[in-house]
């Protein structure tokens, strides 16, 4: 007993760290684009009266079906009527006038300077008249083209200013859908062979048809209340619309449209590891019960994970968690591998 009360204590072995890791699958190319985007209304326009007045006929409400020229609403007219009829008048006397002077001067009794005033006061007595019809025309706003009335801004009997929004319309014979794009493709848009061939698979939410869209119009800079890049698709409007701010998934093919695509290995973000600089990152390679850093560069994030190239190869082991407490050389444990794609 007392020589194994001098034996030192014999301490058990710390267990090994344990990493979960992921097989890194085969190198893909990201030739694919998924976003997504919604239904926003097409050729949206904002009806507004060129003077000031107080509106006495509502002919519309929202949701309501309007033709090209079709009267949307009209201001009290009274003024611009008499000013019409007292231009009218003018105009009449000053023609009847000249017809006479006309007349008198081929036979001599009235002079050419006098017949010249006499002209001068007809055209200025029709440039009035011109002058009159338009203001009325004013107090009459008319739908610009056929579509739908998305909202009327104004009540009856309430006071307008001049250009202040009315009533609001849109294009009902096609569909627009607008999509929020990463700075990547605004940056690549110049590679595009011809980016208005562009063609895409839209589906909306709710249904599992897969629509056909081709390209609109895109932004050069970004929308300042997003801060997003935005590209439009359109296509003919189906039989029953889809509902304004409707979901939608759209898929393209990015290298068929002209733009340059992505290559390289997809690991999880978990997998990564920054390092000494912004732009550097390393994952850490399992081999034969040893970890040791790779270095990697990041291409670009996809939904699956991220895209990178470097010395990584397709079928590398890495590891997935612990990854701060990992050093080169290091012997680990592992737990059951994630396959890569």
């Amino acid at each position: 007993m007392l020589l194994a009360g001098c034996e030192p204590e014999r301490l058990a072995p710390p267990p090994g760290l344990v990493i979960a890791t992921y097989l890194v699958g085969s190198a893909v190319d990201k030739r694919e684009g998924i976003f997504h985007g919604r239904v926003v209304p097409a050729d949206f326009t904002r009806v507004a009266f060129r003077i000031p007045g107080k509106i006495d006929h509502l002919a519309v409400q929202a949701g309501q079906g309007v033709i090209a020229g079709q009267t949307l609403a009209q201001i009290e007219d009274s003024i611009q009527r008499q000013a019409l009829a007292d231009a009218k008048a003018q105009y009449e006397l000053s023609r009847r006038q000249l017809a006479r002077a006309e007349n008198l001067h081929r036979r001599g009794s009235l002079s050419t300077a006098q017949r010249d005033q006499l002209q001068a006061g007809f055209r200025l007595a029709r440039a009035n008249f011109s002058l009159a019809e338009a203001a009325l025309s004013y107090t009459v706003v008319k739908a610009p083209f056929d579509g739908t009335v998305a909202e009327v801004d104004k009540e009856l009997y309430e006071a307008v200013a001049a250009g202040e929004t009315v009533v609001s319309v849109y294009r009902n014979d096609r569909t627009d859908v607008l999509v929020d794009i990463p700075d990547i493709l605004p940056a690549k848009i110049h590679q595009a062979r011809d980016i208005a061939a562009l063609q895409t698979a839209v589906v909306f939410s709710g249904s599992a048809t897969a629509y056909r869209m081709g390209f609109l119009k895109a932004s050069t800079a970004r929308n300042p209340k997003t801060q997003a890049f935005q590209l439009w698709l359109t296509m003919p409007a189906p039989p029953v619309p889809f509902p304004l701010g409707l979901p939608a998934t759209v898929t393209t093919d990015l290298q068929d449209a002209g733009f340059s695509t992505d290559s390289g290995l997809v690991v999880p973000l978990t997998a990564l590891e920054a390092g000494a600089r912004d732009d550097a990152f390393r994952v850490w390679r399992y081999e034969d019960g040893i970890v040791d850093p790779v270095a990697v560069q990041v291409v670009r994030i996809t939904r699956d994970g991220a895209l990178v190239s470097g010395e990584l190869r397709a079928g590398d082991i890495v590891a997935n968690s612990s990854l701060s407490r990992l050093s080169a050389g290091q012997s680990v444990d592992i737990q059951s591998d994630k396959q890569g794609q």
